[in-house]
C-alpha cells in the first residue's frame, strides 16, 4: 500500500513537472503584460506536431520556432483587438478563438491519428519504482527554465521592463519603455516555452489534435492555482496538479478520477488562495 501511494505520488510529481511548463507562459505574460493567452495548449500541440512530422533534432527545433512564430501572429492579433476593444477580456476570448483555429489547423495538416515519440525502452529503478529516463529529462528542463525565466525577470533591462510594464503601462510609455515590443516580446517567449512543453509532451504520453483545450486548462490552472505573477507558483501549482492526477487516476473510478483535479483547483480557489478579481481584469 504505501508503495503503490509513493509511486503514484512520484509519478505525479513528474507528470506535474510538465504542467508547471505549460504555467510559465500563462504567468510570464501575466506578470508581464497583465494579459492571458488561452492559446498556451495549442502552441504546444503545434509544436508537438512539427516535432514528430518531421522527426529527429530538426524537428524539434522547427518545433520551437513555429509556436515562436504562431505566438507572435497571435500577440500582434490580440493586442490589435485589445487596442480596439473597450474590455481587455474581449482580447483574452480573441486568443481561445485563435487556440480553435490552431486546433483545425493541426487536424488539417496533421490529421487525427495519435502522436508520440518513446525514445527510451529502459527505466530507471528507484527502489521497487520503476521511472521512464524521459521523466527525468521533463524535470531537469522545467527546473532549468523556470531558473532561466527567473533570471531574465529579475536580473536584466528586459526583465526590468516587462515588470514596469505590467505595473503601469502609460507609466512605462512616459519612461520610454517600449510597451508594444515588451508586450509581443513577452507573447513569442510563452510561443517558446509552450512549444518546449509540447515537444516534452511528444515524448512522454503523446498527443492529438484535440489536447489543446486540455493542455490549456492544466497550465491555466498550474498558474491559478497558488497566484499567477510568480513563475516558481506555477511550478509547484503544476506539480499539485499532477500528483492529485495520479492519486486520482489510482484509487478512483474513471469518471471520478477525471473530475477530481478539477475539484482541487476549485477548491483551492474557494478557499482564498487566489484572488480572482487578479485574472479578471486589474491587479489586488
Amino acid at each position: 500500500m504505501m508503495l503503490e501511494l509513493t509511486e503514484f505520488l512520484i509519478r505525479g510529481a513528474l507528470l506535474g513537472a510538465i504542467y508547471g511548463l505549460l504555467a510559465y507562459p500563462v504567468s510570464l505574460l501575466f506578470a508581464t503584460t497583465d494579459s492571458v493567452d488561452l492559446a498556451v495548449g495549442a502552441y504546444a500541440v503545434l509544436g508537438a506536431s512539427i516535432a514528430f512530422a518531421v522527426g529527429g533534432p530538426t524537428g524539434i527545433v522547427l518545433a520551437v520556432l513555429g509556436t515562436v512564430a504562431v505566438s507572435c501572429v497571435v500577440g500582434v492579433l490580440s493586442m490589435s483587438i485589445n487596442r480596439g476593444a473597450p474590455d481587455p477580456l474581449v482580447g483574452v476570448l480573441a486568443t481561445f478563438g485563435l487556440a480553435t483555429f490552431l486546433d483545425s489547423l493541426v487536424l488539417t495538416i496533421f490529421g487525427k491519428d495519435p502522436m508520440v515519440r518513446q525514445p527510451f525502452d529502459t527505466f530507471w529503478e528507484l527502489g521497487q519504482i520503476r521511472v521512464s529516463p524521459q521523466a527525468g529529462i521533463n524535470l531537469s528542463v522545467a527546473v532549468v527554465l523556470l531558473l532561466a525565466l527567473y533570471v531574465w525577470l529579475y536580473r536584466t533591462p528586459i526583465g526590468r521592463d516587462m515588470r514596469a510594464c505590467a505595473a503601469s503601462a502609460l507609466a512605462a510609455t512616459l519612461a520610454g519603455i517600449p510597451v508594444k515590443r515588451i508586450s509581443l516580446l513577452t507573447y513569442m517567449a510563452g510561443g517558446l516555452l509552450a512549444g518546449i512543453a509540447g515537444v516534452l509532451i511528444l515524448y512522454t504520453t503523446g498527443t492529438n489534435y484535440s489536447a489543446g483545450l486540455g493542455l490549456t486548462i492544466w497550465g491555466f490552472g498550474a498558474a491559478v492555482l497558488f497566484g499567477m505573477t510568480k513563475p516558481l507558483r506555477g511550478f509547484a501549482g503544476g506539480i499539485a496538479i499532477g500528483i492529485v492526477q495520479a492519486l486520482s487516476a489510482g484509487y478512483l473510478p474513471g469518471a471520478w478520477a477525471t473530475v477530481a483535479p478539477l475539484g482541487f483547483i476549485m477548491i483551492v480557489l474557494a478557499a482564498g488562495r487566489l484572488n480572482v478579481a487578479h485574472v479578471a481584469g486589474g491587479r489586488a
